[in-house]
């Protein structure tokens, strides 16, 4: 039965007589037209009703299966006006598969059973076009309960119903952001979830340190165009100077959408014919880009595109994305700083193994070489050469104290230069001799090159030799025996440039960027004989950075050898210390004369060594193990120099000094805090406390022995 206008249907209906009027001749041509415009005018304004509503009116036979539409019911549809109705199985043809049975079941219950029809489905329009429907429908039958025709309505509810999925797919998205942990899976995970109910596509993408865009997660329903959308990326990455698109959003920081994709703007985006070409094959629809903003920084974009569904964006969707992306932001951040609490946990257990190894290192030589003094007595050969094994690891701990201390006065910022003019040829050979060892050792072949022209800068000469001996030794640590260390020096333009080059193990590609950081490794202590503390090139990069210059780490990979590059500027920017004065030219050293000397430490292994040093040089020494009784000596024992531990049992060293300072009657003597805290902020607590001067432990016994020239 072809399609009805209302007009007609009612025109068909008899006249139903009134009492008023008895006409058998029936209505005159004026009553007639006066009837027909009544109709009209009805007719138009329950159109407009319908329209208004999105609804169209619909009557099916089910007698002979043949169904009647009403205008607005092909609107419905995405059918041209006046197109046929569809009957029966043909109808059920244009409903979505996924929802086909269902609408089946629901027909047949109102028909065999309730007599009410109310389901909601999707239909396919014939461009591909995707529409929610519910229909409402009674069902009428005749005087034997057989169901002769069903009636009823539909409304187009696809707002409605994508605004119900798109609120549930924000709520299962945000529930998958709260528990994050991996985020990279969880990117995945998102972009699953809004396929295909937000979008057919679904690409999130991140910024990198490089500068580049990293495809973290792509979805389809299709996992052959998941693959192809990884592909593309690949291939065809986003261009950066685009005015449109993925860096575009990144550099407003601002959503992006795009209601309907023209062919216009598919050429645009495309950077050569082959890629048009999948494009168009694509048939991308509408397109939202959400940026990924946490703390105001933009860390990437969280991409939507609609195709097959035919789905076109409206505000309200890019405000929904917007929502999901700065969740999403706030997510990725807190997983990438709980991953990076995870590596400096892992980075810090490392160290802590590491520096227990370090430190057995030395204590074994000292401890053996104490066990020989013991034996042999009286053998001047063994005393010397057991003397020189432990100075020489004594010296290393205290180099490995040194380095730890000074990366942490570089990290604090209180660390300061002594800048003064000097060469860099002069501090490469510095560094040079102090790295001999380590490199002979080895027998590695060492190079220099030197450049021809002047190195001269203004530097601090001891801090940039061991900037160069911590990456010479560094070098000879991680090339094999026999291998081979080149040094380039170059001084062209307005920097003086140091390559450092070895063929040793290599760095891995993503260990390059990370060398620098604090306790890292590029192998696991365990893995090498030498695998040391993980701060030499920490030191490195802060000293460097403090010069006002830079360095980098290079390598083609594993066991391909490192290059590290260090540029220094010829002249310090920024304020310079005053020039330091000129030397004083010391004259014969004064004899050595007996001093009274009172040793305070509550280590007595640490406080008799001290003792007997200072008494080999022919001084009077006593010893105290606390405060109290340092505070009594002072005024039986009278003594001129106080050495003085700062963590005592009973009261610290510092109020020991105050107490001394405050004592009356006796003279003041020179308070020396000798003790192992040497931050800055412990040398100014020992100066306020009334402490002559700061020594760090251990002390060079030559400075010691100097008391006695006072």
């Amino acid at each position: 039965m072809a399609a009805l206008s209302t007009s007609e249907q009612i025109l068909k209906t008899p006249l139903r007589q009134t009492p008023e009027r008895q006409d058998p001749v029936g209505p005159t041509p004026a009553d007639a037209q006066y009837l027909h415009e009544t109709l009209h005018q009805s007719e138009e304004r329950l159109q407009l009703a319908l329209e208004a509503g999105g609804m169209g009116i619909w009557q099916a036979d089910l007698l002979t299966g043949l169904s009647t539409w009403w205008p607005g019911m092909d609107r419905l549809h995405g059918l041209p006006p006046g197109a046929p109705p569809l009957h029966g199985e043909d109808y059920f043809q244009v409903v979505d598969p996924l929802d086909r049975e269902r609408a089946r079941l629901a027909m047949a219950e109102a028909i065999e059973h309730s007599g009410w029809l109310r389901e909601e489905f999707r239909v396919r329009w014939p461009d591909g076009t995707m529409r929610w429907l519910e229909a409402r429908g009674v069902v009428r039958r005749d005087e034997s309960g057989r169901p002769i025709s069903m009636a009823g309505v539909c409304m187009d509810v696809t707002r409605r119903k994508l605004t119900e999925l798109d609120l549930q797919f924000l709520a299962e998205a945000s529930a998958e952001l709260a528990n994050v942990d991996d985020y990279g899976s969880t990117l995945e995970r998102i972009a699953h979830l809004s396929v295909p109910h937000f979008a057919d596509w679904c690409a999130i993408d991140l910024l990198q340190p490089d500068g580049t865009l990293r495809r973290m997660a792509a979805a389809h329903v299709d996992p052959a165009k998941v693959q192809l959308a990884h592909e593309l990326h690949k291939r065809y990455p986003p261009d950066p100077a685009s005015p449109a698109g993925t860096w575009n959003v990144l550099r407003t920081g601002q959503g992006v959408i795009v209601p309907e994709i023209t062919d216009e703007m598919v050429e645009l985006g495309a950077s050569d014919p082959e890629l048009l070409i999948i494009l168009r094959t694509l048939g991308l629809y509408s397109y939202i880009g959400a940026p990924l903003i946490a703390r105001g920084k933009t860390m990437g974009v969280l991409t939507f595109i609609t195709a097959e569904s035919r789905r076109r964006y409206a505000p309200e969707d890019l405000a929904l994305a917007e929502d999901l992306a700065r969740r999403a932001a706030v997510a990725i951040e807190n997983a990438q700083l709980v991953e990076a609490l995870r590596e400096s946990d892992k980075a810090k257990d490392v160290f802590l193994a590491t520096l227990a190894h370090e430190l057995r290192n030395p204590l074994a030589p000292i401890w053996n070489g104490l066990s020989i003094l013991k034996r042999a007595r009286g053998d001047p050969y063994r005393l010397e050469q057991v003397g020189g094994i432990i100075e020489r690891q004594v010296g290393q701990l205290s180099r490995l104290v040194d380095d730890l201390l000074d990366v942490s006065r570089i990290s604090a910022g209180k660390i300061e230069l002594k800048l003064e003019p000097t060469n860099l040829v002069h501090i490469i050979n510095a560094a040079v001799e102090i790295s001999r060892p380590h490199i002979e050792a080895a027998h590695h072949k060492l190079s220099i090159s030197y450049p021809s022209v002047p190195t001269d800068l203004l530097a601090d000469s001891a801090r940039l030799t061991q900037v160069f001996s911590n990456l010479l030794n560094n070098a000879a640590k991680y090339t094999r025996r026999g291998g081979r260390i080149d040094v380039a020096i170059d001084a062209a333009g307005d920097e003086v440039t140091v390559g450092i080059r070895d063929n040793g193990i290599g760095i891995a590609p993503e260990m390059l960027g990370k060398v620098f950081g604090m306790f890292t490794q590029v192998t696991q202590p365990r893995e090498r004989r030498q695998g040391g503390l993980g701060i030499g090139l920490s030191l490195v990069d802060g000293l460097v950075r403090l010069h006002g210059g830079r360095v980098e780490a290079r390598s083609d990979g594993l066991e391909k050898g490192s290059e590290f590059v260090v540029r220094l500027p010829r002249e310090q920017s920024g304020p310079r210390r005053p020039a330091a004065a000129a030397p004083i030219v010391a004259g014969p050293a004064p004899s050595a004369q007996a001093r009274r000397l009172l040793v305070v430490d509550d280590n007595e292994d640490a406080a008799s060594t001290v003792a007997d040093l200072l008494r080999m040089s022919g001084n009077e020494v006593l010893v105290a193990h606390d405060g109290a009784g340092a505070v009594k000596c002072m005024a039986e024992f009278r003594p001129d120099v106080v050495l003085l531990d700062i963590g005592l049992p009973d009261i610290d060293g510092y109020e020991v000094a105050r107490r001394i300072r405050r004592l009356e009657g006796v003279r003041q003597p020179i308070l020396i805090a000798l003790t192992g805290w040497g931050a800055q902020q412990d040398k100014d607590a020992a100066a306020r406390a009334g402490f002559d001067h700061h020594w760090t432990k251990p002390v060079d016994p030559a400075r010691l022995q100097e008391l006695s020239t006072r």
